[in-house]
C-alpha cells in the first residue's frame, strides 16, 4: 500500500510524510526534494530559470515513475494537482490523503522559510488566499481528508493510519 499526501503549501506533507513512513516502515519520497536532486537546483531556482510549466512537467514525470513503488509515502508539491492528469496518476500510486488547514495557519507555516516561489509577491497572504481558493476543490477529491489545524503531529498520523 502507498500513501500520497496532497495539500497546499504549509500543510505539513513533508513532516507528516517522513514521520508516517518511519512509523510504518515504509519508504519516503518528497517530490520537491527529488526534483531538486534531479535538476541540481532548488525549486525556487527551477521556477526562476525555467518557469512553473517546466516544474509541473517534472512533477508529472516523477508521478509516472512513482506508479511502480510499493510501501511508500509520497509528499507531493502543493500545486501538483493543477496539472491535468496528475490526480489519476496519484490514484494509481495509492491512497490520497488531503492535509487540510486554514489559510491563516498555512500562511504562518509556509512563510517560515523563503522556499516558496509563488509567494514572492507584493502581498503574499492575498496571493496565497487566492491560490488556495483556486486549488481547494482539487484537494477535496482526495480519498481521505485530515485536518491538521490544531492537532499534534502524532494525532494527525494516528488518524490518518486509522482511516487507511
Amino acid at each position: 500500500m502507498n500513501i500520497v499526501l496532497i495539500g497546499f503549501m504549509g500543510a505539513g506533507k513533508t513532516t507528516i510524510g517522513r514521520k508516517t513512513a518511519a512509523r510504518l516502515g515504509y519508504w519516503f519520497v518528497d517530490m520537491d526534494y527529488q526534483i531538486e536532486r534531479s535538476q541540481n537546483a532548488r525549486v525556487t531556482e527551477i521556477f526562476e530559470k525555467h518557469g512553473q510549466q517546466y516544474f509541473r512537467a517534472l512533477e508529472t514525470k516523477l508521478l509516472k515513475q512513482l506508479t511502480k513503488v510499493e510501501n511508500t509515502v509520497v509528499a507531493t508539491g502543493g500545486g501538483v494537482l493543477t496539472t491535468e492528469g496528475n490526480l489519476a496518476l496519484i490514484n494509481q500510486i495509492g491512497t490520497s490523503v488531503y492535509l487540510n488547514a486554514s489559510v491563516e495557519m498555512l500562511f504562518e507555516r509556509a512563510t517560515r522559510t523563503d522556499k516558496r516561489p509563488l509567494l514572492r509577491t507584493e502581498n503574499p497572504f492575498q496571493t496565497m488566499s487566492e491560490l488556495f481558493e483556486k486549488r481547494k476543490h482539487l484537494y477535496q477529491q482526495a480519498d481521505i481528508t485530515i485536518t491538521t489545524e490544531e492537532l499534534k503531529l502524532h494525532f494527525v498520523i494516528n488518524e490518518m493510519i486509522r482511516q487507511l
